[in-house]
């Protein structure tokens, strides 16, 4: 994560986030046995592990915002992430010595940076780099990278290093920094997506992920992926300040990056928090082109060739989930959470499963969500007048044939951390939840808000959410024959922050005994529309 600059409404939002998925910045903290004094004696030597300095527009001064790696003698590694949507001047680089002090050999300006298109926090790929001005000190070697394959480094030992946040485990890093390289031991867990215990499930592909053990059962937190709990001697974690942090591994002697830090699950970085680092084998020929050198040949697998669409059948298929998302396609971030499971809510009819959207982690820009769901750009921004733009957001989608006066129901669920907003005296993000109905038989996609965070049916919400609007029960009538598409949704309005989910269940089309004339019917899905929609309150 980015300390508090001109990036920092983000990162605030993100970290007081509850129990939420967070994004952007980590640093280290250290188990208390171990202490500050060790952490600050690891990473003194790593003199290769560089601070990045952002600028602050209020200010106009640079502070410490991320770290990287020296990978070639003009080019730093880091996450994609701290540097999305910023110019190059916005950064410099700063190169600090290996003395107690960490005395600061030079601070060199950035004058380009590299990323590919794509960018979700845990869809493994936040890489960038950076080109410097000038090159590094002499006396500083770069880090060469990691090119075995990654799983079979699950369970071994690996370094952590990074400026930024520190502090001890029991307590967490309380959002201070002794400005000093620290460093830290952990052990490589699980390499999937990013795992997150506020939902029980992994997110994404090609993450590294570490938790930070003391012994105690309740803080092994991927011991469901045969982590121990037994701790390191020195075992700790990052934090605030620490992303684009290398993941350390050994390899004959040698340390090497394995992973690149993209973020974590805990807002304080206590014992029990997960680390989430981006493979960088995956991006080999991209790093390479900067004089990156990669250790090892593996190669790894190439990914499936995408499976067509199955053409359309009649009626909805799957609709209470128990089969995971098959007959459903989506993007961004969504995950299939279990009724009875940790973070179940308000029981259904029925069904034991039902399918969650999440506007964060792996939601992708709004106007990928349109395209998506078939409908006109900027029509999300366009369908809330308390939204001035829509960022990002996640949707699921499926394709079916129906006859016209079917009707289509299902169940929803709203929920959102946006209600914490007023403890930080600003009115709160309206992020808002929709479905959508597009065909080739429509004059236009139909567009709808389901609920938002204007909503007056809010209560305490036992899931990783703060509140939730309670299950509901929406329904519309079929105007015409055709093949449609139905899409469910979530978005984050106006700024990245609080997440907000929109849980879907028991989606069902019910056949009609009698086939109303054409003009009633689209007469009735205008009024069943209007009669379903959620009032909302306007921002002042």
């Amino acid at each position: 994560m980015k300390k508090t600059s001109k990036i920092g409404l983000s990162c605030i939002l993100s970290l007081v986030a509850s129990q939420s998925i967070q994004t952007s910045v980590r640093s280290i903290v250290i188990n208390d046995t171990a202490g500050a004094s060790t952490a600050q004696a690891l990473g003194a030597p790593f003199t290769s592990v560089t601070e990045i300095l952002s600028l602050n527009l209020d200010t106009d001064e640079f502070e410490s915002a991320c770290t990287g790696s020296l990978i070639a003698s003009n080019y730093i590694l880091t996450a994609q992430h701290c540097v999305q949507d910023f110019f190059p001047e916005d950064f410099s680089v700063l190169f600090r010595s290996n003395d107690p002090e960490n005395s600061v050999l030079a601070d060199i300006a950035v004058t380009d940076i590299f990323q590919d298109d794509t960018f979700g926090l845990l869809d493994g790929t936040d890489i960038a780099i950076l080109e410097l001005e000038e090159a590094a000190p002499d006396s500083i070697d770069p880090l060469k990278l990691f090119g075995y394959n990654p799983e079979d480094f699950i369970g071994s030992d690996a370094s952590v290093v990074g400026f930024g946040f520190n502090g001890l485990g029991s307590v967490g890093h309380d959002f201070t920094a002794d400005g000093l390289r620290w460093a830290a031991e952990n052990t490589i867990d699980l390499f999937d997506g990013g795992f997150d215990p506020a939902f029980n499930d992994t997110f994404g592909s090609n993450i590294f992920n570490l938790d930070f053990d003391d012994g105690a059962d309740d803080n092994n937190t991927l011991s469901s992926f045969g982590s121990s709990s037994s701790p390191l001697k020195n075992e700790g974690t990052t934090a605030g300040g620490d992303s684009g942090s290398p993941l350390l591994v050994e390899v004959g002697g040698e340390l090497l990056i394995a992973g690149v830090l993209s973020g974590g699950t805990n807002d304080t970085s206590e014992f029990g928090d997960i680390s989430w680092f981006t493979g960088v084998l995956e991006h080999r020929e991209f790093i390479e082109d900067f004089g990156g050198e990669f250790v090892g040949d593996f190669v790894p697998e190439p990914a499936p060739t995408p499976t067509p669409e199955p053409k359309p059948v009649y009626g909805i298929k799957n609709g209470n989930f128990d089969d995971g998302f098959d007959d459903w396609s989506f993007i961004g971030a969504t995950t299939i959470q279990q009724r009875q499971g940790r973070n179940a809510s308000t029981p259904l009819p029925e069904g034991d499963y039902k399918g969650l959207i999440i506007n964060d982690t792996l939601a992708v820009p709004a106007d990928e969500v349109e395209e998506f769901l078939g409908l006109a750009p900027e029509s999300l921004t366009d369908l809330s007048p308390d939204v001035e733009f829509v960022t990002q957001g996640s949707a699921l989608k499926q394709t079916f044939e129906a006859k016209a006066g079917d009707i289509l129901t299902f169940d929803f669920n709203f929920l959102t951390d946006e209600l914490l907003a007023p403890e930080f005296d600003f009115d709160p993000l309206n992020d808002f939840s929709f479905v959508s109905l597009s065909s080739d038989v429509l004059d236009d996609p139909f567009l709808e808000i389901l609920a938002d965070v204007f909503s007056s049916t809010f209560v305490d919400s036992p899931t990783a959410f703060d509140k939730e609007t309670g299950y509901q029960n929406f329904s519309f009538e079929i105007p015409e024959t055709g093949i449609y598409t139905l899409g469910f949704g979530v978005t984050d309005a106006d700024e990245f922050g609080f997440l907000s989910g929109l849980s879907v269940d028991n989606v069902t089309l019910t056949a009609s005994a009698v086939t109303p004339e054409p003009t009633t019917t689209i007469g009735l899905f205008g009024t069943v529309f209007g009669a379903f929609s959620l009032l909302k309150r306007k921002r002042k």
